[in-house]
């Protein structure tokens, strides 16, 4: 099986299967229809923590630093000539002071971060969506934690102080179809929402059972295998798209410079892109369903 794709692989306008043609995954959360409609009402306790935002924030500040440190911890201890004949880095040897120093600081940055990191799982074993959370093989509280940091409650619009449709929710993490990026234009959508998406389906596409077979990249699912819900999601969806063949031009699929024709088939990795796709807006689903049954729960007590 092909590296993962990155979230920029993301094929637009391929979402045909949109997530609501797949059944509800985690629990017994019905997708679709009336049971997951927006429903009317004023909600006084929205889903939100601002402490778990502000440590999902403050680690995307931290994550920043460490990576910028060792980067720098790097040019001070290799070197080299570049393509073009310019040198770089300094190579100093690593029992120097004043580079031991700085790895010093480099360490502290990395035990902060994973403070950080504890801290923010901590928090999300707290908030209400924890319980629902802990049940999905494969979704870790990090890294859901750091997408609720974004996106708030996948239910309840704050600044408008009304529901928002799942559609609604889609639209803001880049999971709405036909959305696509313009040149010279700025994205309706949060690029830092849709890789926190990426990253959760991405995660449960891993969580594939020994026992099941695969052939092209798709998992032949047993009855007893202990694979997430979510990975059958990304099979069926590859076993979909397995003889799709080109509306019109693909720059993703063709060679270096020249873009794929009409007609021709879908390349492995815009199979993987479009089934990850799929798999995290089906996740995003049953997040705003489950949502809508807390707050419904809430307001009827």
């Amino acid at each position: 099986m092909s590296p993962l794709a990155s979230p920029e692989d993301f094929p637009q306008g391929q979402m045909d299967a949109d997530a609501q043609s797949v059944p509800a995954l985690g629990g017994q959360i019905p997708a679709g229809g009336a049971s997951c409609a927006a429903i009317t009402m004023n909600s006084p306790r929205p889903l939100l923590d601002p402490t778990l935002a502000l440590l999902s924030i403050t680690l995307d500040d931290l994550e920043r630093q460490r990576i910028a440190m060792q980067n720098r911890h790097r040019s001070l201890t290799t070197s080299g000539t570049s393509e073009n004949g310019l040198e770089w880095g300094y190579g100093l040897d690593e029992r120097d002071p004043q580079v031991a120093t700085f790895a010093a600081l480099v360490d502290q940055s990395i035990a902060l971060e994973k403070e950080a990191i504890k801290a923010l799982e901590r928090s999300m074993k707290q908030h209400p969506l924890g319980p629902w959370v802990k049940e999905q093989k494969g979704a870790g509280n990090k890294t859901v934690a750091r997408l609720l940091g974004v996106i708030g409650d996948p239910y309840w619009h704050t600044a408008e102080d009304r529901p928002r449709t799942v559609s609604e929710l889609w639209a803001y993490t880049g999971h709405k179809p036909g959305q696509r990026r313009r040149k010279g234009e700025r994205a309706n959508w949060s690029d830092d929402a849709k890789k926190r998406t990426y990253l959760i389906a991405a995660g449960f596409v891993k969580q594939l059972d020994a026992q099941c077979k695969r052939e092209g990249g798709i998992a032949e699912h047993q009855d007893s295998c202990a694979c997430s819900p979510y990975r059958k999601v990304y099979d069926a969806r590859r076993e979909h798209t397995r003889e799709n063949v080109h509306a019109t031009e693909c720059v993703r699929c063709g060679p270096s410079g020249k873009p794929a024709t009409p007609g021709s088939p879908w390349s492995p990795a815009h199979q993987m892109a479009d089934a990850i796709r799929v798999t995290g807006k089906t996740f995003l689903r049953d997040l705003w369903c489950e949502s809508k049954r807390i707050h419904e729960e809430r307001n009827s007590a």
